[in-house]
């Protein structure tokens, strides 16, 4: 376990702390690293080289400790992150993952023979990507939310579901909570939400999907749906963008 699951150094903050928890019930060692990763346009993170295409990656910005370190069931560990911006640093949103893996134990393992030659014994490597987003300078955003459709429950699909983009103008990222809701006989229901939802630089959008659970009794067919996407609560929980739609 990794307490906080975002580390943001803007303003006036210089150094942060991670907490970094073995919940497991054997001694376990975890690797610290940093990686630079890119969000596709689903939203899926993957790990990159090199920058392209207006990445500003903070591995540079700041120094951490330990490394590694090695904790008995229970124990834990604070990571320390220190800032160091060089003076020159351009206005922006920078960002990069520590990415906490744990080591495994390779003791008792060993590559199975065969008589046609060696099989090898795949051990899963475990791990948690926190990002690290250092905010220089001036920076801002906007958001929109476009292309809202509605999709029916079909055999395979039991639940409908409700599809749409979301918009990002500005050098800096969101981050939020999106909440779905049918108005239907005079009353309002939440029939969806998904919290703490980022759209990182430099995505211009994000397609999100979500499925939708409506109360037994209420219908769809008429009912307007409003979907809205807030700043998360801790930030102020200011509207970011809405859209909503009649269901057919």
């Amino acid at each position: 376990v990794v307490s906080p699951t975002r580390v943001v150094l803007e303003g006036r903050t210089r150094s942060a702390q991670l907490g970094l928890v073995n919940k497991g019930s054997t001694t376990a060692t975890y690797r610290i690293t940093v990686v630079n990763m890119h969000m596709d346009e689903n939203g899926a993170m993957k790990e990159v080289a090199k920058p392209v295409d207006g990445q500003q990656f903070a591995d540079n910005l700041f120094r951490y400790s330990p490394r590694q370190v090695t904790l008995e069931p229970g124990a834990s560990q604070a990571i320390r992150l220190l800032l160091r911006k060089p003076k020159d640093l351009a206005d922006g949103e920078y960002r990069s993952h520590m990415m906490m893996r744990a080591v495994p134990d390779l003791s008792g393992q060993s590559v199975e023979n065969t008589g046609n030659g060696a099989t090898v014994r795949l051990i899963p490597v475990f791990g948690i990507a926190v990002p690290i987003i250092v905010r220089h300078g001036k920076v801002e955003y906007s958001m929109s939310l476009s292309d809202l459709a509605f999709v029916p429950a079909t055999e395979q699909e039991q639940l409908p579901k409700v599809r749409f983009k979301l918009n990002r103008t500005g050098n800096r990222s969101s981050y939020g909570d999106l909440t779905a809701t049918l108005s239907a006989g005079g009353k309002e229901y939440v029939v969806s939400q998904i919290f703490r939802l980022a759209v990182y630089t430099p995505n211009d959008s994000r397609a999100v999907e979500m499925t939708l659970r409506v109360p037994e009794g209420v219908k769809l067919s008429g009912n307007t749906l409003r979907v809205e996407y807030k700043e998360i609560a801790d930030e102020g929980g200011k509207l970011l963008a809405e859209g909503a739609t009649v269901l057919p």
